[in-house]
């Protein structure tokens, strides 16, 4: 009865709403109280048939009810969130439309207000505060060396699926109950960040976290190999554990297979539908319910991307970004932005040469920014094609960056002039940069304060390799390949270590500076938060929050934030003429922390450079993995993502972020740079800087990889060691070796630094194969090839070693001479003799060539 007076009381709902039901509505209502029960009932088996028919009718009551007032919400919020793009285009933006919906998306360097408070550093902040704090949570409850390990994945993910199921946790470790516990907490809060956004996100029985899965793997199995792996493991009476349900299977897996979703935007949940459409979905396979955790991990073992920690971490970055994503562009982002192009467009109606520009802009430069936030841009049209292509470069990486950290040394300048821009001296700076990397790891006390900010360590998540390229298809296990190299070369530290102090810094100048009202604080500094949407009275307001203390310093966070009273947030949104309720409240003070995690996040990676969604947008081009365009790009733009990010970033910021004013929008292309170089705002002192800077360090850099290979320093007296030590250091330093001596930095010639390692690594191929074929050196060739193209042989700690103990003996007894002909010829290309001669001290261990 329980069944059928459900769908009386949703015919009833339904014309209360307005209209009736249709038959096919009807008739997916029914199906999906029935698989509902069935659920229910296979995720708690104390559940009678009629107490699972009744709990399942109220669910679906209460979610049906809610359909109407869903609709209306998302057609009022949609309308508020178009409503705010172009008001602040409009408003701030006028003179530069093509700008200002740029700095909506993903930010840009003119100073101007919210620049930076793009949709991106929303995505970004919202994504970066979920892990951090996870990790710390995990940090703190000493659970990391179990998390990590994985040899836990199945008890926590069976763990996860009692909690989700209210069952008991019996014969489980606590360890694995208290990874779980942090994790469920993680994941609650996302989703319900998630529905305030405009999402509808019911939560489900037995939820372990958001499935992986690979496109890769599924594709390469076929759905027949799928089908008959996932459907024992499913839970009864849902998508695909009926055998008769091959049609919605094949759906389901058509959709995993196209990579849909891995896309950030979503459809928006309308109408009386049955309740799989009435939610908002931000991944397709949210339908396929496993029976328990177990099952959870033996499917992901099969066809995820990665280890339960890897999900997890996936997941929450996901969730971040979808959130983000609704935040700005509300819940359905694609229409919503066409609708704020078409009616900006309008404004440019009686100017032909702007409309003109604008429309070129808009199929253009704009479309592929929102390929980066909307996910387009990673979603692999040939998950073959694209992820064997990924693991070549990933291969390439491990071959080539094993003295990355070396080269590193130059972000030292680089962080010293963001602070700069910032209000800080830049030696004092530079000082304290340095200090933080003397005392390494950070207290605890400190690690809670960034976690508060959205600032983590790579060393868990293993994304260093973004420094370098923007690749995002790489399977599981070169992914963690890649993780322990960095991880081995010293980069994961060093990122790490610089990030976290410049963040500190960043934290702890804010609270230097609460003392002082708005028009009394450093106007570089009050600049620089203008960027991120921070006015008067939101600086008010977050200097009146309680501080945190840490190595006998204060640091502003967003924990005290909760603290503020809520009349004093009232009278701010008053003073903006906004709406006065607790809804508006609760927004203003998520605005707040988003305001102040933007501002960390954002700049931290300005001083440690970091590829961001703009710079990815640059180097891509809205292309997708896969494709011949989208792949040649990945390929071309490997290694060069920290040189173009370097460009975009720090240059840019120099030149664009101290007041210029670009010129008229349709005007005569070319003008921008002149126009910044000209406007005496200070734009030529901080390029200046920066470019002494980075080439003493550059200098440094360039010495101590010298060294490390065994060679004295290039002569400081020769004018071209000074503009390949500027290359290096500066946004070009991947080129410099290579233009001043006999390679480049990276182990490759011409072509492997103008089209990318992996054409480099070809075209040494081709001069291989015709020395083989004419006999010219063929068996010394091979053995450099080889070497120079094996993952982990060049870590900067280990290969001269390998060097003089070994391989030269084997070099020389392949090619008598070949090492006094290489003495001679980096003698005369760049004045430099070794500090151990390798045709002489080399060791001979096997007896080779003595």
């Amino acid at each position: 009865m329980a069944a059928n007076d459900c769908i009386a009381a949703i015919e009833a709902a339904a014309k209360a709403s307005g209209r009736g039901l249709t038959v096919d509505e009807m008739t997916e209502i029914v199906e999906d109280l029935q698989g509902r029960i069935k659920l229910l009932q296979a995720t708690n088996d104390m559940l009678s048939l009629e107490d699972a028919a009744l709990r399942a009718a109220d669910e679906l009551g209460n979610q049906l009810k809610l359909a109407a007032a869903i609709e209306k919400r998302n057609a009022a919020m949609n309308a508020r969130r178009r409503a705010e793009a172009i008001g602040y285009v409009r408003s701030v933006w006028a003179d530069r439309p093509d700008l200002g919906l740029e700095s909506f998306l993903v930010g840009t360097n003119v100073a101007r207000t919210g620049a930076r408070r793009s949709v991106a550093a929303e995505q970004k902040q919202l994504a970066d505060s979920y892990i951090a704090g996870f990790l710390n949570d995990i940090e703190q409850a000493e659970l990391l060396p179990f998390l990590t390990k994985g040899d836990l994945d199945q008890d926590i993910t069976d763990a996860l699926w009692r909690l989700g199921t209210d069952r008991e946790l019996n014969g489980l470790s606590k360890q694995a109950v208290g990874i779980a516990k942090i994790m469920q907490k993680y994941q609650e809060a996302a989703r319900l960040d998630a529905n305030r956004a405009g999402a509808f996100i019911r939560k489900l029985p037995g939820y372990i976290v958001r499935q992986s899965h690979d496109p890769y793997k599924l594709q390469r199995a076929g759905f027949p190999q799928w089908r008959d792996t996932i459907r024992p493991l499913l839970a009864p009476g849902t998508l695909g554990a009926d055998p008769a349900s091959d049609d919605a299977l094949l759906q389901a897996y058509n959709g995993l297979v196209s990579g849909v979703h891995l896309k950030t935007s979503t459809p928006e949940p309308t109408g009386f539908k049955g309740p799989r459409n009435l939610a908002k979905k931000l991944s397709q396979e949210r339908v396929l319910h496993f029976k328990d955790g177990i099952a959870w991990h033996e499917y992901n073992q099969v066809f995820g991307t990665g280890s339960l920690r890897e999900a997890f971490l996936g997941g929450m970055m996901q969730m971040g970004e979808s959130t983000g994503l609704l935040r700005r562009l509300g819940t359905n982002p694609e229409a919503n932005w066409t609708a704020i192009l078409d009616e900006l467009q309008r404004d440019l109606k009686d100017d032909a040469e702007a409309m003109s520009q604008f429309q070129n802009d808009r199929r253009g430069m704009l479309a592929t920014r929102f390929a980066e936030v909307d996910g387009s841009s990673r979603i692999a049209v040939n998950q073959v094609g694209a992820r064997v292509s990924s693991n070549i470069r990933a291969w390439q990486s491990m071959a080539k960056l094993g003295g990355a950290v070396v080269s590193a040394v130059t972000d030292l300048p680089v962080a010293a002039s963001e602070l700069r821009y910032q209000g800080r001296g830049m030696l004092g700076s530079m000082g304290e940069l340095i200090g933080g990397l003397v005392s390494g790891r950070k207290s605890d006390e400190q690690k809670e304060i960034l976690s508060s900010l959205g600032v983590f360590f790579d060393n868990v998540r293993g994304e260093v390799i973004s420094r370098f390229s923007a690749d995002d298809t790489l399977g599981s296990k070169m992914t963690r390949m890649q993780r322990h190299f960095f991880k081995w070369n010293g980069l994961t530290w060093w990122t790490d270590t610089m990030r976290s102090t410049a963040a500190l810094m960043m934290s702890h100048h804010l609270a230097y500076n609460r003392s002082l009202g708005w028009d009394q604080m450093n106007p570089d500094l009050r600049n620089t938060l203008e960027l991120f949407g921070v006015d008067a009275g939101k600086w008010d307001l977050l200097r009146s929050t309680a501080t945190k203390q840490a190595d006998g310093r204060e640091y502003m966070t967003t924990q005290g934030i909760d603290d503020i009273p809520a009349e004093n947030l009232s009278a701010y949104l008053e003073g903006q003429g906004r709406a006065v309720n607790d809804a508006a409240v609760n927004e203003l003070r998520e605005e707040l922390r988003g305001n102040l995690r933007s501002y960390i996040t954002d700049r931290a990676s300005y001083a440690v450079i970091e590829p961001d969604a703009r710079t990815r947008a640059i180097m891509r081009r809205g292309t997708r993995p896969g494709t011949i365009a989208g792949e040649l790009l990945r390929f071309i733009g490997q290694f060069k993502a920290f040189p173009v990010a370097i460009l975009q970033k720090s240059v840019g910021r120099e030149l664009y972020g101290r007041g210029y004013s670009p010129s008229k929008y349709g005007s005569a292309p070319g003008r921008e740079l002149q126009q910044a170089l000209l406007s005496g705002r200070g734009e030529t002192l901080g390029l200046a800087q920066l470019m002494l800077w980075t080439t003493l360090f550059g200098y440094g850099a360039m010495s101590a990889k010298d060294m490390l290979k065994g060679r004295n320093p290039r002569p400081p007296e020769d004018a071209s060691t000074w503009v390949a030590a500027m290359m290096q250091g500066g946004a070009l330093g991947i080129y410099g070796d290579f233009l001043f001596g006999e390679s480049n930095r990276l182990g490759g010639g011409i072509v492997g630094s103008l089209a990318g390692p992996t054409a480099g690594a070809f075209e040494g191929g081709v001069d291989l194969w015709f020395r083989l074929r004419d006999g010219d050196d063929a068996a010394s060739a091979s053995f450099r090839y080889v070497i120079n193209n094996t993952p982990y042989a060049n870590l900067f700690y280990t290969r001269a070693a390998a060097d003089y103990l070994f391989l030269y003996s084997v070099q020389e007894a392949l090619n008598p001479g070949a090492l006094r002909r290489m003495e001679r010829r980096i003698e005369k290309e760049n004045g430099q003799t070794f500090l151990l001669s390798p045709s002489r001290d080399y060791m001979d261990p096997l007896g080779l060539t003595r």
